[in-house]
């Protein structure tokens, strides 16, 4: 349309303003499941460790905005929160019929495209954006607006002879490219992994043949370790000595925290012994995106983008064994499923080092046009953290614009206070079973979660809804994390009346907000 080549044409008048220096590749690596409070960043000790731990920053503070698969990768590909492209059924626990929400885990996937993704921004902007991987629980057969390459794993409905999850062999992918629509066959059944790593380095030297000036974006995704996690034959049994970490949180009766928790019984031995055996597979599956990252590195070093790129390393959100007595798994509010590991590296970011950062995926996006020279996105709900994530601004490597803007450091005006996190989830139903629930369409909360605030230091707050409108509140929780990390005492009957009132107004505000008000 005009509107949408005016736009474009902007975007390039601006680009060419900024100078000769080109604009940085940008490449997110996101895995699945993958937690940063019970050791799992301890097995990648190649790659991983020489270009984001001693190369690049880890930022300490990082979380997401909903525990769960399908939001979680939403609100990074959109830089929007969970109530703004959730699913709005006729009933508030509407189902498909068999106990499922509608659409993928309450998310509209309507809204994720024709209306703006980072896709669409990038690409009006001139850069050249793929997908690889995992680019939905279940992906869409049509590529994002603005994508070059969409070259994705659909779903469960991959499953192969040697994966009934059609996670780690998926028997075929959506392959779509400017010249390519296809189902692509893995005839030889190659493992995931090494799938992701072959096309996506293919695609570095497609798009650099096409355009060597051409910026790209590549979102990258491997299933590792979700689900059943099935290491590559080469790593099995890498890890057969190791046990999963117990934290002062395994196996506690927290019989002052919400239902779901509450009603916990305790943990068997055979439960006990399927964790470590996972725990272990976990980790084995880890080993591959370590290779995964040393093809990624290399290619790129190879092809003279190495400099140039910034790169991004994180998890769609965190994961627990056996904490509160949860089981396996993710969806809840607690540290251990919303605080993810968060690494960056190239140009401008400091090496080696950590940062206090605050940030969760939603402030994605919204940093990702900044590197690109564009404006936050009136409809993003998250702030860019660009100027925190710079360290060096006067990098050479940096183009002016990017300089520019990592020296702005925007005002906060907004409803979310500057040091805090907001985290909102509507319950799946009931996942698990009647022994052990993980899940429940109970398990529907909204929470704030302060960090290293001036006035409330490490706390979160957090209540649970009648229903998805939170129409009655029927449960809150109030943990002080200074005192008592693993969050296994409710403070909330010795929390000021005054106090309580002020979050729970507060995350009623956030639940409504929509663009520059939320950030």
């Amino acid at each position: 349309t005009m509107a949408f080549n005016e736009v474009t044409y902007i975007y390039i008048v601006l680009i060419l303003a900024c100078g000769h220096a080109r604009r940085p590749n940008i490449v997110m690596i996101l895995t699945d499941d993958q937690d940063l409070m019970l050791g799992g960043l301890t097995p990648m000790k190649g790659a991983f460790n020489k270009y984001f731990r001693q190369q690049g920053t880890q930022v300490n503070n990082w979380f997401v905005h909903t525990p769960v698969c399908c939001p979680s990768r939403s609100e990074v590909l959109t830089g929007r929160y969970f109530h703004n492209l959730a699913q709005k059924p006729k009933d508030q626990w509407d189902t498909d019929g068999h106990g499922h929400p509608l659409q993928c885990m309450h998310i509209n996937e309507t809204i994720l495209d024709p209306q703006p993704t980072i896709a669409q921004h990038l690409g009006a902007a001139g850069y050249a954006v793929g997908f690889f991987g995992k680019y939905l629980n279940l992906s869409p057969r049509q590529a994002p607006t603005g994508a070059h390459t969409y070259f994705v794993n659909p779903g469960p409905s991959a499953r192969s002879s040697k994966d009934s999850s059609g996670e780690y062999y998926p028997s075929h992918w959506y392959r779509i490219t400017p010249t390519v629509n296809e189902t692509w066959q893995n005839t030889d059944l190659m493992y995931e992994t090494d799938i992701i790593t072959k096309f996506t380095n293919e695609w570095f030297d497609e798009i650099l043949q096409e355009d060597p000036d051409r910026p790209f974006m590549a979102y990258i995704a491997p299933h590792a370790p979700h689900g059943q996690a099935i290491p590559q034959p080469k790593y099995n049994q890498s890890f057969q000595n190791v046990s999963f970490m117990k934290t002062p949180s395994y196996n506690y009766s927290g019989l002052d925290h919400h239902w779901l928790v509450r009603q916990q019984p305790p943990i068997k031995p055979q439960e006990e012994a399927k964790y470590h055996l996972h725990y272990q597979r976990r980790w084995e599956c880890l080993l591959s995106v370590d290779d995964m990252l040393e093809a990624l590195f290399a290619k790129l070093d190879a092809v003279g983008q190495l400099n140039n790129t910034i790169f991004f390393y994180s998890s769609d959100h965190g994961f627990h064994f056996g904490n509160l007595r949860l089981g396996e798994g993710k969806w809840n509010v607690y540290d251990h499923d919303i605080r993810v590991p968060f690494f960056a590296t190239g140009p401008g970011i400091a090496q080696g080092v950590q940062s206090d950062l605050l940030g969760s995926h939603v402030d994605l996006g919204p940093t990702f046009l900044s590197l690109a020279g564009i404006d936050v996105a009136p409809e993003m709900d998250g702030r860019s953290v660009l100027p925190q994530l710079i360290n060096n601004p006067n990098d050479p490597r940096l183009s002016p614009d990017v300089k520019r803007r990592a020296l702005t450091t925007p005002s906060i005006t907004s409803l979310r206070p500057a040091q805090s996190i907001y985290v909102e989830y509507h319950g799946l139903g009931p996942v698990g079973a009647p022994a052990r629930w993980l899940d429940s369409f109970n398990n529907t909360y909204r929470a704030i979660r302060f960090v290293n605030d001036t006035t409330y230091g490490n706390v979160l707050y957090a209540e649970w809804g009648s229903d998805f409108n939170f129409a009655h509140t029927v449960f809150v929780e109030v943990f002080d994390l200074d005192q008592d990390p693993w969050q296994l005492h409710n403070i909330v009957n010795s929390t000021s009346s005054a106090t309580l009132a002020a979050w729970r107004d507060l995350v009623a505000k956030l639940y409504t907000c929509h663009g520059e008000e939320c950030r």
